[in-house]
């Protein structure tokens, strides 16, 4: 007869743990802590097995082509290569699409995810069923754009590493910390989030890789081990609490954006290839610290718009240089247009 150590182990745990109450009190504190009788893993239902989200999914893109753009302020003058009137005339096809895919993923929570661990168990599939497509509509238009070196795995990747609001989110509920020392209302203080608390993440960004291949979304079985030696540390009345304070409307919001912002990556792909010339999506230290000074009382005012338009030119998608030229500039009517083509649709 095969030995049964988890029978043995709890027939054990009602002794252990009466021991070590009476060694706590004569030492005068809690050193020993309670001794848990081991479970057997929690069984899901196979991802396949719940309800399909039955909306149409958005049809193909159609092939659009741009022209160069010519824009001009306070008597500055601003122009965009065509490849970036493009991407800009796709734009409304990616909040579209986004839009979709992250309703999906709302009407698959609502039928997968019941409390902390059926989160964890399927934010995965969740997530990729949108991020998926999304990527692959993406990094299919720098095809026509001249970057023919492209495929789905660098660029989710790529996308994953820059854009993950959500995938954080789910980091920091999966690798959660729980300090048994604290109160639950002093547990962490992420600010921000989908959800507030501290803990570190199983490095999910990172493991796109593999995006593109038959299992459609292989993030790696490690992380699997990781979550079930972390698992081990919390009590179901601590995942019910971590699993209260988590915010599901911010958490839908932001893997909306992530796949929204696969525009962005398209673009930065882009200038990385040298397809847009000097424009970027990325805000260096020195872009940052020019937008500060402009707002300093002290900086020269004959020297406040040539400026901004050289950053416009540079980086016409940050939100900071944009808010300075309404505020500054926002009854110039030329201004205006320079601000209307550049708006979220």
């Amino acid at each position: 007869m095969a030995f049964d150590f988890k029978k043995a182990f709890n027939s054990q745990v009602k002794v252990a743990n009466k021991l070590n109450q009476g060694l706590n009190k004569i030492i005068g504190k809690d050193v020993f802590g309670e001794v848990k009788e081991l479970e057997d893993p929690r069984e899901f239902a196979p991802y396949e097995s719940f309800p399909e989200y039955t909306e149409l999914e958005p049809v193909a893109w159609p092939l659009l082509e741009g022209e160069r753009q010519e824009f001009s302020f306070a008597g500055n003058a601003i122009s965009f290569p065509k490849e970036l009137d493009t991407c800009m005339r796709y734009r409304k096809y990616f909040k579209e699409a986004a839009e979709f895919y992250a309703a999906r993923f709302v009407f698959k929570y609502q039928h997968c995810v019941e409390d902390f661990d059926t989160l964890v168990h399927y934010f995965t599939d969740m997530y990729g069923e949108g991020f998926r497509p999304m990527c692959t509509r993406a990094y299919s238009l720098l095809l026509p754009l001249g970057v023919y070196s492209a495929n789905l795995e660098s660029f989710a990747q790529k996308h994953a590493a820059t854009y993950h609001a959500a995938i954080d989110s789910y980091e920091i509920m999966a690798g959660i910390e729980i300090n048994k020392n604290a109160a639950a209302e002093n547990l962490g203080n992420q600010v921000g989030s989908s959800i507030q608390m501290q803990g570190g993440g199983f490095g999910l960004k990172g493991a796109m890789k593999g995006v593109a291949k038959a299992e459609a979304f292989n993030f790696g079985m490690g992380m699997i081990g990781k979550f079930v030696a972390q698992q081990s540390k919390m009590t179901k009345a601590e995942k019910e609490d971590a699993y209260r304070k988590f915010k599901q409307d911010v958490f839908f919001k932001e893997v909306q954006r992530d796949y929204e912002n696969t525009f962005y990556t398209v673009i930065q792909t882009l200038s990385e290839n040298g397809i847009l010339g000097n424009i970027t999506t990325m805000i260096s230290p020195e872009m940052r610290t020019t937008l500060t000074n402009l707002q300093n009382p002290m900086f020269p005012k004959d020297k406040l718009a040539p400026v901004l338009a050289q950053l416009i030119s540079t980086n016409p998608f940050c939100t900071e240089t944009m808010g300075v030229l309404k505020n500054r500039f926002g009854s110039d009517e030329d201004a205006a247009k320079l601000l209307d083509y550049f708006a979220e649709p």
